[in-house]
């Protein structure tokens, strides 16, 4: 079993094509799938794939059944009214589409990326129930379409085979090869489990 990622690579030029597709959807949440490589315990992310958030407010949310471990935060969060600014889900149409293209391409689907266009860079109560095992959840604090982000407004985490989620650390560096050929040993993406 592979050990859970201790650190995620990002070029500085992927970055900046993450956090400007996520800021396009302000001032509602904006999404997009990261996809790249895994090598030990380091995720590379190689690539974004920016998805239109497809969020309804007739979503299915509220009527899954609360497990004895929900606080009373997450119950009142689920009740309460929702929009777009504050609820995201990918369209499952690109998420077909780019699983596909990384089975095709030899790449990983490491996870979602999202923005909050009113909170914190944290995962909320719906981002942790929603959160695929066994991937990266990605979310940018984006409060304007023009605002220049610092390191404190964005956040990295692995989503456990519990689904617990364990941050990880940022690392930009100044270029990440984007080599789409065949799968390192040992990888595998989310989907072939």
């Amino acid at each position: 079993m592979a050990k859970m990622p201790v650190a995620l690579q990002i070029s500085g030029q992927c970055l900046v094509a993450l956090e400007r597709s996520l800021a396009v959807a302000w001032p509602e949440e904006g999404c997009a799938l990261l996809l790249g490589r895994r090598q030990a315990r380091i995720l590379h992310l190689q690539a974004v794939w920016p998805c239109r958030n497809v969020w309804r407010p007739d979503w299915p949310e509220t009527r899954q059944p609360q497990d004895s471990r929900s606080s009373r935060d997450e119950a009142g969060d689920l009740e309460a009214a929702h929009s777009r600014s504050d609820r995201f889900v990918v369209d499952p149409l690109e998420l077909i589409a780019a699983q596909k293209y990384c089975r095709n391409q030899g790449v990983l689907l490491l996870g979602v990326a999202h923005s909050h266009p009113r909170g914190a860079p944290l995962p909320s109560a719906m981002d942790q129930r929603h959160a695929w095992s066994q991937s990266l959840v990605w979310i940018s604090a984006i409060a304007g379409p023009d605002r220049q982000l610092t390191e404190a407004d964005r956040g990295a985490w692995w989503v456990g085979r519990s689904g617990r989620l364990q941050p990880v650390c940022i690392d930009i560096v100044q270029t990440v090869q984007a080599d789409f050929g065949k799968p390192h040993p040992g990888e595998q993406p989310y989907y072939k489990r």
